[in-house]
């Protein structure tokens, strides 16, 4: 059976530092994909699946982005030298418009 895609937006594959800050711990990730609406982030560590946090995305040629985020999934997924990372879809609570306008125009580019 197909997996059915939830997602209403396409997204970007790019490859960005995020900071994610929680009340508890600062965790650094990368972002492997990225619309308007949210992200797929890699991390070493799990921020909290029940809180809203803070995130700073530093995009090339684009000023950083400060916005807020909540998991809304997440995974451990293998790397190649075999250490296990998280993987985890983040759906942003709060984001600027002109952020949000640079982040659609980067995924509906091909």
């Amino acid at each position: 059976m197909l997996k059915q895609e939830k997602r209403i937006t396409t997204r970007a594959q790019v490859r960005w530092p995020v900071t994610m800050f929680t009340p508890q711990e600062k965790v650094e990730g990368e972002i492997e994909n990225i619309s308007s609406k949210g992200a797929f982030v890699s991390c070493k560590d799990l921020p909290p699946l029940e809180d809203d946090f803070g995130m700073v995305i530093k995009a090339p040629d684009h000023k950083t982005m400060n916005l807020n985020g909540k998991i809304v999934w997440s995974t451990v997924v293998e790397s190649g030298e075999g250490d296990s990372q998280f993987g985890i879809g983040v759906l942003f609570t709060r984001i600027a418009a002109d952020d949000s306008q640079f982040l659609h125009s980067m995924s509906v580019k091909k």
